[in-house]
């Protein structure tokens, strides 16, 4: 076995490295592009790791929930992301499932920003993809109900049903969107993102998370789960019933690494979190990488947060390439 090395650079380094703030970097499509450009080259010019880097479409989480009319705050402090209001949710109870209709990703809510970011990029020469969900069908239901939709599913097996059955609508809506911009190739899913669904119990995800995702992975060989609560009945679970290919296993409290792999087998992701990288010292930093490393995962991936010091992005970086065997893995999870 070749263990792969990955690096995860995203809206906080790219803002970091290229000192802009989040709402520049959300609010300019022409900055989001530049900011990115930036970060890659900071990124080659300290550490060769630019490649990991490319131009990307990029949108605050709370994008798909905006679009399907929840209620966006933005702070006072420009440096400070946008986040949903809680206190309005779309969804007060089952029954508003039925008044739930997705508008025009062109125009509503942030995806009307990312639509105009798409267009921006295209234009430059930049041949990215639309993207916009990430079927987190039970995640977008606790947002669109601040959080009463899981006690909605044990109350009301039916309605909850029903319920989970319009948040793959939107996704596949979604997915059909971006199909029609760039190519039938983009349409369906292989990758779920669905952090809210290791909170229910794993009788609970049986019944209404693998049908849900079932739906989302059809057509798709490659079936990619991330899911940060789930616990290793869940993750059985995933991959007999719904045929995941491989487990994003970043930040799982609930699992161990032996778990994983004795589930899993090589065809997991391990992660040397925010937190860690921020934290550790460097020598704890080479440790740590060895021990995901050797655990029998198929892929490491380092995450650096804001403020990740220099001397801990080298020590993870020079402990990736010598743990990692089959080198760098560029695509993305």
């Amino acid at each position: 076995m070749n263990p792969q090395y990955h690096l995860a650079f995203c809206n906080v380094t790219y803002t970091e490295y290229a000192g802009v703030t989040y709402r520049d970097y959300y609010g300019s499509p022409a900055v989001m592009l530049e900011t990115q450009l930036a970060a890659r080259d900071y990124a080659e010019r300290q550490w060769g790791v630019g490649g990991f880097i490319n131009p990307m479409v990029d949108s605050p989480g709370c994008a798909v929930s905006s679009y399907l009319g929840m209620s966006v705050i933005e702070p006072a402090d420009t440096d400070e992301l946008v986040y949903l209001d809680s206190s309005r949710p779309v969804l007060r109870t089952l029954a508003d499932v039925d008044c739930l209709v997705p508008g025009d990703p062109r125009t509503s809510g942030l995806l009307a920003r990312r639509f105009e970011a798409w267009q921006y990029y295209r234009a430059h020469g930049y041949q990215v993809g639309f993207g916009g969900g990430g079927g987190e069908s039970m995640t977008l239901a606790g947002e669109l109900s601040s959080g009463a939709a899981l006690g909605w599913l044990a109350e009301d097996p039916a309605g909850g049903h029903h319920l989970l059955d319009k948040m793959v609508e939107v996704e596949e809506t979604l997915s059909a969107f971006s199909a029609s911009l760039v190519g039938e190739e983009y349409r369906g899913l292989s990758y779920v993102g669905d952090d809210f669904a290791g909170l229910m119990s794993p009788a609970m995800y049986r019944e209404f998370m693998v049908p849900a995702y079932q739906r989302l992975y059809a057509g798709n060989e490659r079936r990619f789960l991330h899911s940060e609560l789930l616990r290793a009945e869940h993750l059985r679970i995933s991959r007999d019933e719904v045929g995941i290919t491989e487990f994003h296993g970043a930040g799982c409290k609930l699992l161990t690494l032996p778990e994983m792999y004795d589930i899993m087998g090589h065809r997991f992701w391990t992660q040397l979190t925010p937190q860690e990288m921020l934290e550790l010292t460097p020598a704890q930093i080479s440790d740590r990488v060895s021990e995901l490393v050797q655990c029998g995962a198929g892929w490491l991936q380092l995450y650096p947060s804001r403020g990740t010091p220099e001397a801990n992005m080298e020590a993870a970086i020079t402990a990736a390439r010598r743990e990692c065997t089959g080198g760098p893995s560029w695509e993305n999870p």
